[in-house]
């Protein structure tokens, strides 16, 4: 895995950094640049080395332990030092959504590419055929109609290769997004793949993602997650994958890896091994909102709770009301689809001291401020640092293209780039 570091710079382009000109990633820590003695410009976006790394500890030992594999979405972090680390530790692939996500892991050095959606345009299927031209590069993506393959199947002659493209057949669930929905679909689209010359079957993949988090949503997950391995298991004792070493079975995995664990261990009758493999991305951040509501680690499972790795940090640049105050962040600097940011520090201007933000209220956004309400016990001054937690990392990284990390202390010691 390459980080591309020799292309990566800290210079005027990258928000948050006190530097104008040219500056190598590799200096960074020997700037001593400390957040909370104000060397950053704020707003800043920063991850926490501690909770990342913890946070690959327990998600890929869980993994390990249940002998699955994890192929972590890059959609999350499209973070070439992130993903190194996360094939560092055991990442079987890199899960992309699209081919131009794609096309940059395979920048990144990435060996093995899993695109999960369906591909059709003859552009990203060109570079497919190209990529399977690699003995030592491996990729993957979905299919879930019989006219899919035949378009795959017709861009793919056009273009000489060495190896077939393994597909995995998709089930969705009703209302859900893609994905074969009955077993007539999955038998048309099955025998589309069977006649093809230039595609093999290679396993079963789904989202369950898309399902909420509640009692009836569990049992709608585990039905589901039912459904695909026992399509799997028709389909191998079939001979459908009679060209490949094994069988990829494949799910979302980052709000119910129990339930992926439970329903997946069953019994796998079929002469050709089956490799489990979780796509989860947010784990390696995870967050003080979304996640931190859904994730089972350190409750439904029997482990250590991940911990939240991301913070948006601003300054109180205005009080105009007793109850308000204004930050310097806004839509542009952080997520706000699923939950605004959650108040956890306020440092004081003065000193480098943390305080809880217990008594605030981050109520509303525009693109470049943060609306503050404040109870009658929590004030605070222009001049002041919030610290605040995110909710669903994937909107928040594509926000920025270089990232501070920070230890405990909050001291600068590298940072990540993305490429969204």
């Amino acid at each position: 895995m390459t980080t591309l570091r020799q292309e990566t710079i800290v210079d005027w382009r990258h928000k948050g950094f006190p530097v104008t000109d040219n500056m190598s990633p590799d200096f960074i820590a020997e700037q001593n640049w400390n957040l909370l003695s104000g060397d950053l410009c704020l707003p800043v976006l920063v991850l926490k080395e501690t909770a990342m790394n913890h946070n690959l500890d327990v998600v890929h030992g869980y993994c390990k332990e249940r002998g699955f594999s994890i192929a972590p979405h890059g959609k999350t972090t499209m973070s070439p030092e992130i993903i190194s680390r996360q094939f560092e530790a055991g990442s079987w692939a890199i899960t992309a959504a699209t081919v131009s996500q794609a096309k940059i892991f395979r920048q990144f050095g990435s060996p093995r590419i899993l695109i999960a959606s369906e591909v059709v345009e003859p552009s990203s299927l060109s570079w497919i055929s190209e990529q399977l031209n690699d003995p030592n590069f491996e990729i993957f993506c979905l299919v879930d109609s019989a006219l899919g393959v035949e378009i795959m199947d017709d861009v793919l002659s056009k273009t000489p290769k060495s190896s077939p493209l393994k597909v995995l057949l998709e089930l969705g669930i009703p209302n859900g997004r893609t994905g074969c929905r009955d077993k007539e679909q999955i038998s048309s689209t099955v025998a589309a793949v069977l006649r093809s010359n230039h595609l093999t079957l290679a396993g079963v993949e789904a989202f369950e993602g898309v399902i909420h988090y509640d009692p009836d949503g569990v049992k709608q997950v585990d039905s589901f997650l039912e459904q695909v391995f026992e399509t799997a298991q028709i389909l191998e004792q079939q001979g459908h994958f009679s060209n490949v070493p094994e069988v990829i079975l494949s799910a979302g995995g980052s709000a119910f890896p129990d339930r992926v664990a439970a329903k997946f261990s069953a019994s796998w009758t079929g002469q050709t091994p089956i490799r489990i493999v979780l796509r989860s991305g947010c784990y390696i951040t995870h967050d003080h909102g979304l996640y931190s509501r859904a994730s089972p680690f350190g409750s439904r499972l029997q482990t250590k709770a991940l911990k939240p790795a991301l913070e948006i940090w601003g300054a109180v640049i205005s009080r105009p009301e007793r109850n308000l105050a204004l930050l310097n962040f806004g839509k542009r600097d952080v997520a706000y689809d699923i939950d605004l940011p959650t108040g956890l520090w306020i440092k004081r201007l003065g000193n480098n001291k943390l305080e809880s933000a217990g008594g605030l209220t981050i109520f509303d956004l525009n693109d470049q401020h943060a609306f503050v309400r404040l109870d009658s016990n929590t004030d605070l001054n222009v001049g002041d640092f919030v610290g605040a937690g995110i909710s669903h990392p994937c909107t928040a990284f594509d926000k920025w293209r270089m990232i501070p990390i920070v230890d405990d202390n909050y001291n600068v010691i590298s940072v990540v780039s993305t490429y969204f």
